[in-house]
């Protein structure tokens, strides 16, 4: 294989995936302190507070063991896009178009984030590609549950400006598409 005649790569961001795998301990010890005389009592609770809390942290904690291995959060080639927390590939050639987006409604209740969207011209394949029969399920269920899209960049994992980040993008795809 050739290699790529140019790449760009953004970093991870350490705010938003750090910030609850720090707090979670905490919450979960100030917690358990208020039902503690149900816990001595009912162990099935604590397990079912430790799944929640487990289940709840999974991504912030994924994306922070890849960022503490230095992987890039997005990696922009001549051929592809790869997106390493969803763990999406997507050629440039199946990509019908490039768009910003945000949080909508929601940002009213917490802080705006931006999206760069990638629509695909056979969504498909991409979601059968997921290895994880769990994650490609819950994927293929949600993949509509958004107006934006299923192929999203978070903005707020990715280090740097939004606009920077999102015109690089759109240079890449507009250079590297196939009519």
């Amino acid at each position: 294989m050739g290699e790529d005649t140019e790449k760009e790569t953004f970093a991870f961001s350490p705010m938003k995936p750090i910030l609850p795998v720090i707090a979670a301990p905490a919450i979960y010890v100030v917690f358990v302190r208020y039902i503690s005389s149900y816990i001595q009592y009912h162990e099935w609770l604590n397990l079912l507070l430790l799944g929640g809390l487990l289940l709840f942290l999974w991504g912030p904690f994924r994306i922070t063991v890849l960022m503490l291995m230095l992987r890039p959060a997005v990696v922009l080639t001549d051929k592809y896009i790869s997106i390493t927390n969803t763990g999406y590939t997507i050629y440039w050639t199946d990509v019908k178009d490039v768009y910003m987006a945000d949080s909508g409604e929601a940002a009213v209740r917490s802080p705006q984030n931006y999206y760069v969207v990638i629509s695909v011209r056979e969504p498909e394949k991409y979601l059968k590609a997921v290895k994880n029969p769990l994650t490609r399920w819950y994927r293929w269920v949600t993949r509509n549950w958004r107006e934006t899209g299923a192929f999203e960049v978070d903005l707020s994992l990715v280090r740097g400006d939004e606009d920077e980040i999102f015109h690089t993008v759109l240079r890449y795809y507009q250079n590297n598409r196939g009519f």
